[in-house]
């Protein structure tokens, strides 16, 4: 099995722990991206296996505020967030919770609300050398690492609607690395995750936003 020089060196972070600072950060900006340009007001994060049994140690609560602030890994303001989002009106509160033995240990839910009352449930992991796995967005079911551009829609379960997606994405010369889509009913809300080879050109969202299902559209960068 090939292995990214990421995966192999490790991330340019604000340590103590990959796992904890730089994975943490990286999980508190996926759940940022979901809100797109709207500023997080609120947030309850919950901490499962060793994120809640060490995470006080090894910075983990600073680690995703800072990430729901948008700073990256390697930024100094880290060590601060708590102070900064509080400045900033962030109202943040942690608890712990039993995600299940099967789940891996540093696992955290992330519920974040925007200032316009946008607002979105991200469950992940921190997995290793700085690297993530979000597993669900809003109860749907994904398979994202957050290493490449990835495209979030929300919309109705309608024939056709992948077709359009995948053909505004081919117009626009960009390949598809992965493709998800997961829905609880027939025909109601589903989740459609688009991982990508390449950035995503100018317009391509509004394209995307102006089929007649979607009824949601994000774009999370590289982070």
């Amino acid at each position: 099995m090939s292995q990214s020089a990421f995966g192999i060196i490790g991330p340019v972070m604000i340590g103590p722990s990959s796992s904890h600072t730089a994975g943490a950060v990286r999980l508190g900006l996926a759940a940022r991206a979901l809100l797109g340009s709207g500023q997080p007001v609120r947030a309850t994060l919950g901490l499962h296996g060793s994120f809640a049994a060490t995470g006080h140690g090894h910075g983990t609560r600073l680690a995703l505020v800072a990430g729901l602030l948008g700073f990256p890994p390697d930024d100094d303001r880290l060590v601060g967030s708590f102070a900064i989002a509080e400045a900033k009106g962030l109202q943040f509160t942690f608890a712990d919770i039993d995600l299940g033995e099967d789940f891996h240990p540093n696992g955290v839910s992330i519920d974040l609300e925007s200032a316009n009352a946008e607002r979105h449930l991200l469950l992940g992991a921190s997995i290793g050398g700085g690297e993530i796995r979000i597993v669900a967005i809003d109860r749907f079911e994904t398979h994202l690492h957050g290493s490449v551009p990835t495209i979030i829609i929300w919309h109705q379960d309608r024939l056709g609607f992948l077709s359009a997606v995948t053909t505004i994405l081919a117009h626009a010369g960009v390949n598809i690395a992965t493709i998800h889509t997961c829905r609880h009913v027939r025909g109601q809300q589903t989740l459609t995750s688009v991982e990508l080879d390449s950035p995503l050109p100018n317009g391509v969202i509004a394209q995307l936003n102006a089929i007649a299902q979607a009824q949601l559209v994000r774009h999370i960068e590289v982070f």
